[in-house]
């Protein structure tokens, strides 16, 4: 068959499939993020994407179940694009940085407040907690074992990075959560690079550096007074 041919004859059947559940998809993420959590329904997501409802339920026969699905596909993309960065960040200059950007995209971005807002509904209804907490374990700890293991390679010790990801992350959610009522992006831009300038510091409260950075250290430390010079007599 020529390429002529082919082009001719369309997709198959399994690319029309995987189109169908992808537009379904965006529209779940999209309504949950545009609408909130109160206005999501199987019916309003199928109207988005254009889709009937009997092809919705093809793919997805129940609110929880579409939830659950659009969470995967959100995360999966985010995390990917994650490994991307992270894969960068080993050999930047300043891979700190760069930790810090990707944190803020993912933080700030649709996908992630689309998430919140299953969040806040998993607080009252145990269904949907069942959703949140399938998505929170798998993909969640997932993104930080990409960072984590990148800022490993970059030099940092396990227990540096544990911390840095844990005060970064828990900064970010509580700047994502204000941006809802208050988007000062500017300030919040602020705030982060107040934040990246503080984090050597926060790091040496807990210890030097391996021995490899911090070998110059003692012998700075180690001069007397006495080296200066002779001592001064009246």
């Amino acid at each position: 068959m020529t390429v002529r041919a082919r082009k001719r004859k369309g997709r198959t059947q399994a690319e029309r499939r995987r189109a169908t559940q992808e537009a379904i998809l965006r529209a779940a993420i999209d309504l949950l993020y545009e609408e909130g959590y109160a206005r999501f329904s199987t019916i309003a997501v199928a109207k988005r994407a254009g889709v009937s409802r009997g092809a919705r339920e093809n793919y997805y026969r129940t609110k929880n179940e579409l939830l659950l699905a659009a969470g995967n596909f959100a995360h999966a993309s985010l995390n990917e694009q994650a490994r991307k960065l992270a894969e960068r960040a080993e050999t930047a200059a300043d891979p700190v940085r760069k930790f810090l950007d990707d944190s803020g995209a993912f933080f700030f971005s649709r996908t992630y407040m689309a998430m919140t807002e299953i969040a806040m509904a998993a607080r009252t209804d145990p269904e949907v907690e069942r959703v949140f907490l399938v998505l929170f374990n798998t993909h969640r700890r997932a993104l930080d074992r990409i960072w984590t293991d990148s800022l490993r390679r970059a030099g940092f010790s396990q227990i540096e990075v544990a911390r840095l990801i844990r005060m970064t992350h828990y900064l970010m959610r509580g700047m994502a959560l204000r941006s809802v009522w208050d988007n000062r992006r500017g300030e919040f831009r602020e705030v982060m690079d107040e934040w990246h300038r503080l984090v050597p510091h926060y790091l040496a409260m807990f210890g030097p550096r391996p021995a490899s950075k911090a070998a110059a250290t003692p012998a700075r430390a180690s001069r007397k007074p006495t080296d200066r010079g002779p001592k001064k007599t009246s």
